[in-house]
């Protein structure tokens, strides 16, 4: 009996997944054992370094994205390239979510669920309100002006008066037109008005080109120009997405694809409404940039002496077959582009109860064609970018600074010296 051990972390829900998912596997697999620990997100570095500190990682496991770089760089993760050759079981995975430092080099594993940036939004006040449901096609996506008109009219104060109107009162807003979603989705944006934080060649640092620092401060002015979406200091007065929408405090949510999972509940529980909608985009083309963490196998005797067990678990829990009940909960959404192209396949996961209407267009389409990598599935300094870039953006999204300053002041002086002449920096 072979006994192989797997970390993953998340809420509970994710936990009883994956407790699922692995206990369907050993009953499959009596003669090879499967252990399960599940650790808090924010912890699991601290216990991954621990443990790595003494000699004993386990065998497989879920990675935080932005720290996977510097540990398959370190050898302590297993090169999988061998899996997505093809012929082999992993050939048909989704290409954006395969985690590759190098053209050509070694490949750490791929996410074992899509996550994308896209758009959910309550059809019911789009209608009370007589204004027309967002696009759906790509072909129609709004041009970012257009997204700002139609946000004024959805976004309304107290007395009823919307911005722009005489008399509207910005510090007692009633509903938002959108979530506060610049933190956490922005790189999308960048990416969609021609910009980034680093280029998809992963040779040039883009976030001081123009086509950024416009997007940067295309977001900042939806909070305090605009006023169509809450402030950081407001956040505390929006609920969870779900009860958001639910309660008109927001109509639109630019987010996670996984923000199903909780919206499915209400649209179960309490007659939420919702509609899937296609992003707004700021250039010539939406971009949806993805996210999900990889499984890894971890260099150990183990996985050196076993990898045909190793390799047999890898396949089933990276099979959406097996994975249908996580993703039919709106959490997951499948890695594999055999399951956005196969019309049976497709069935499987989009005709449920919990779906949004358009669906298909809005999400499944743009998937296939504008799906973009996030940088940590081909950056090795994922994790010292971001601990540069975040903080000092945070100053644009609570209206310290304007996006210019921030970028020219602050980010790129500390990533020149940080990284010298490892990139061009694009201005």
């Amino acid at each position: 009996m072979q006994w192989n051990y797997t970390l993953h972390f998340g809420g509970s829900v994710r936990k009883k997944s994956i407790e699922d998912l692995v206990g369907a596997f050993n009953k499959e697999n009596p003669d090879i054992k499967v252990t399960t620990q599940n650790i808090p997100h924010g912890n699991y570095m601290e216990k991954m370094n621990t443990m790595a500190s003494a000699n004993k990682l386990p065998d497989v496991g879920y990675f935080m994205e932005d720290n996977l770089g510097e540990w398959m760089n370190s050898g302590q993760i297993r090169d999988l390239s061998a899996l997505y050759e093809p012929g082999q079981p992993f050939e048909g995975k989704l290409k954006e979510g395969i985690f590759q430092f190098e053209e050509d080099g070694p490949i750490a594993g791929n996410f074992n669920s899509l996550g994308a940036i896209t758009m959910y939004y309550n059809e019911a006040y789009f209608e009370e309100n007589g204004i027309d449901l967002p696009p759906h096609k790509l072909e129609d996506a709004w041009e970012w002006e257009e997204f700002i008109d139609v946000s004024k009219q959805l976004t309304v104060d107290r007395n009823g008066k919307h911005p722009g109107e005489d008399g509207f009162d910005e510090k007692n807003i009633e509903t938002y037109a959108v979530n506060n979603f610049a933190g956490f989705t922005f790189e999308s944006f960048l990416a969609s008005n021609g910009g980034g934080v680093v280029s998809q060649d992963n040779k040039q640092i883009l976030i001081g080109t123009e086509e950024s620092i416009e997007a940067i401060q295309n977001l900042q002015d939806l909070m305090y120009v605009h006023h169509v979406m809450p402030k950081p200091s407001q956040a505390s007065t929006i609920p969870s997405t779900d009860t958001a929408l639910l309660t008109n405090r927001v109509v639109m949510s630019i987010g996670g694809s996984w923000d199903l999972n909780g919206l499915g509940k209400a649209i179960r529980e309490k007659g939420l409404k919702i509609g899937s909608g296609i992003l707004p985009k700021m250039g010539e083309e939406v971009r949806m940039m993805n996210y999900g963490a990889p499984i890894v196998v971890f260099e150990n005797d183990n996985t050196k002496e076993n990898f045909d067990e190793v390799q047999k678990f890898l396949e089933f829990v990276n099979d959406p077959e097996n994975s249908l009940p996580i993703i039919n909960s709106g959490l997951w959404r499948p890695n594999e582009t055999s399951w956005y192209t196969d019309k049976d396949k497709l069935a499987k996961w989009t005709e449920t109860d919990i779906t949004p209407d358009n669906y298909i267009e809005s999400f499944v389409e743009p998937v296939k064609t504008n799906l973009v990598r996030n940088k940590a599935f081909f950056n090795t300094d994922t994790a010292q970018i971001g601990d540069i870039v975040g903080p000092s953006l945070e100053q644009v999204w609570t209206g310290k600074k304007s996006a210019e300053e921030v970028v020219k002041e602050d980010i790129l002086p500390k990533l020149k010296k940080t990284f010298g002449d490892k990139y061009e920096y694009v201005e």
